[in-house]
Parts: structure tokens; sequence; C-alpha cells
């Protein structure tokens, strides 16, 4: 798309408003109508869908800047509905800006709280730029035991299923988790169009969806697994494809607390990076 940064935040906002129910501006703020297709098995709205919407936000409040970088803390679970975030510019130098982003429930009380790091795109050296990526060498498998299945999976393509039958997906060639598992591939089909201007949103849609799937094939039984209470992304600029596939990765186990690498790629192109940690809580 051609136009100023500020015309490809417009078209980012228009293009995501209808999957997400938002962002839409009112007053100072922005509010969510979050859908029921947005629901994880647990009954709330899966971090995937409040991540690309609180990006989408700091977007609205800093229109002249391009996202590089996300931290997410959710503090709480999101119930299907209204929601609403505020955004504050912490400071907007003449190559970064940091936008602090925060969604509050139904109830008004915080949910979530992001940091974001926007780039002016013409203060970077543009030339330095290479964003290829190995695609990933993926073997499928069917599972041999009934998968929970979430509302979000369907409009998403989240499920490689054939005949009724679930497959699990990995990659042997890269590097094996903490306990020796291949990492597990995910594959997600954006819900929207413009999908040369919404690389971070769908990259927020997809990590996020990989950010426990790893420990479901680890040596962690399935009841011991609790919430991720954090999602830290790095992005491209690389225009996201239909499907993007990901890599979850266990790195680490430490203590009760779990580390998951997550690489997302769209085609021969890196998308994002990310990282997540996830709580092993004590079982009384």
């Amino acid at each position: 798309m051609s136009g100023s940064q500020e015309d490809v935040t417009r078209a980012v906002l228009s293009c995501v408003h209808d999957f997400l129910g938002g962002p839409t501006p009112t007053g100072d703020e922005w509010s969510f109508e979050f859908g029921e297709y947005l629901e994880s098995v647990w009954g709330a709205v899966y971090g995937g869908a409040l991540t690309a919407g609180m990006l989408a936000v700091a977007r609205a409040a800093a229109p002249d800047r391009s996202p590089r970088a996300m931290h997410v803390q959710f503090v709480r679970s999101v119930p299907r509905g209204l929601a609403r975030a505020t955004a504050k510019v912490r400071h907007s130098g003449r190559t970064v800006a940091t936008v602090e982003v925060d969604l509050y429930d139904a109830r008004d009380k915080t949910a979530a709280i992001a940091l974001v790091t926007m780039v002016t795109p013409d203060a970077v050296a543009t030339q330095y730029h290479n964003m290829s990526a190995t695609s990933f060498d993926v073997t499928t498998v069917p599972l041999d035991t009934p998968t929970l299945r979430s509302p979000f999976q369907a409009p998403l393509k989240m499920l490689r299923e054939v005949d009724g039958v679930i497959y699990r997906a990995y990659d042997e060639t890269l590097r094996p988790g903490v306990d020796g598992t291949a990492p597990t591939i995910g594959t997600l089909s954006a819900p929207w169009d413009h999908l040369d201007l919404t690389g971070p949103e769908v990259a927020c849609l997809a990590a996020d969806a990989m950010s426990g799937a790893p420990l479901l094939y680890s040596f962690i039984p399935a009841d011991a697994l609790g919430p991720n209470p954090d999602l830290p992304l790095r992005f491209t600029t690389a225009p996201a494809t239909r499907p993007v596939q990901t890599a979850g990765t266990l790195l680490s186990v430490q203590h009760g607390t779990a580390t998951i690498g997550i690489e997302v790629q769209a085609g021969d192109q890196l998308l994002a990076h990310a990282l997540a940690t996830a709580l092993l809580p004590r079982r009384s």
C-alpha cells in the first residue's frame, strides 16, 4: 500500500475491526465487543485476540509509527462482551515511541497491560533488511486422544483435521525442547484482508495460540498446566500470508514455571519471534 504511515494505520484499524470487535474510539478511550467465537476452551477471550486488539490501540495512539515490539502482561481473564482500553504515549522520540495500553474488562478491572515499541519508518536505515526464514519440515501424526476444541480455532482454521481425525504437527529438524520433544508446529489462517499491512496483528493471533501447545506433548502432565501470564513479541515488517505457520519449543522448566520459544513464519519470511511464560500451579 502506498501512502503515509497514517494511511497504513487507518487501513489496519478498519481491517481488524470486524473480527476483533474493535477498537472503536469512544472519547479518549477505545472499546471492544469481543464475540463468543473468540473464546478459549476455558470460556474467556483468548490471549491472541486481546494482544492483537491492544496492538491496534497502540497504532491508534501513535498513528505515524510502526510497531516493532510488544510485551503483554495478562492480569486476569476477559469474558466475551464489552471491554475498554486506554493508551498513553509514554515517550515520543524522533525514532522511537513507547506506548502503554491498558485493557479493562466489563467490571472495569485491569485485565492486561502492554508496552509497545513503535518506530518512525523514515528514521531507520531501511537498506539493512533480511527477513528470510527456512520453511518448517512438518511431520503430522493422528492424535490418539481426544482434543479439547476452543471456539477461536474454527474461524482461524487452526486444527489439522481430516475425516474427523485431528493431527499433531511437529518438526524434528529444529532444536528440540529441553526434554527432547520436537517443536510443535501450528497453523493459522488470517481472518481479514490487507495481509501486507497486518503482519504484527496476525503474529499476535498465531503466537499466543502456541504459548501452551508444546507443554501438551512434554513430560509435564496435563493436570499440572496453568495459565500463560505474559507474551513478549518482536515483529518484522514482512507481510502475513494465508496461512502462517508457528513453531513452539519448550525451552526450560524452572521450579514450577516454563518458558516457551515461538517463531511465526509467513511463507519463506519471518513474521515474529515470541517468548511465553507458563505457570504450573501447585495442586492441593
